[in-house]
């Protein structure tokens, strides 16, 4: 099971990167269609660049589901996806704080290295064959739901906060 997960591993690894990737012009390549907006980002705010990770993530998570016939791997994919993000806007403040603005190759690194961590943290804890419980599954579906939710709501009733800011316009949500 361990070579047969880090290859799908490998493979989700690439499927975010790519789908995650693409997704960021998404939003304008379809003239701001509003389908569009509750998956992909529609400014350049931290927060809206989160989505990059989390729905290809969720897709290729489902993918998987079928691929091996498991959905008890859905409590470590969460985990996983909320920790590369974390790490994502970790990476993100840490070096804009420091350097005292934004660069666009950071940017993207802070992407795929939010990326990876996502897949560690998946793989170490399947790998473990923890977090299988029915309620943990239970759990993580609802916590996928919930997420999944924020972001929509949050694509237009953001908080105003930096965190949602779009650096760029000054601007928050649609």
């Amino acid at each position: 099971m361990s070579k047969k997960l880090l290859k799908y591993d490998i493979i989700g690894f690439i499927f975010v990167s790519i789908t995650g990737t693409l997704a960021h012009f998404v939003y304008e390549w379809t003239h701001e269609n509003i389908i569009a907006a509750l998956f992909c980002p529609i400014n350049e705010s931290p927060w809206e660049h989160l989505k990059l990770i989390f729905f290809p993530y969720l897709i290729w998570s489902i993918i998987q589901i079928f691929i091996i016939k498991d959905i008890k791997i859905l409590p470590a994919k969460f985990i996983g996806v909320f920790i590369g993000m974390t790490s994502t806007l970790s990476f993100f403040y840490t070096y804009s704080g420091i350097i005292g603005r934004n660069i666009d190759f950071l940017n993207i690194l802070s992407f795929f290295f939010g990326v990876f961590v996502a897949f560690l943290i998946d793989y170490i804890i399947l790998k473990s064959e923890k977090m299988q419980k029915k309620s943990e599954t239970v759990s993580a579906v609802v916590l996928f739901i919930v997420m999944s939710t924020i972001f929509i709501l949050f694509t237009f009733a953001p908080p105003l906060i930096p965190l949602f800011k779009d650096p760029i316009t000054s601007s928050y949500g649609i």
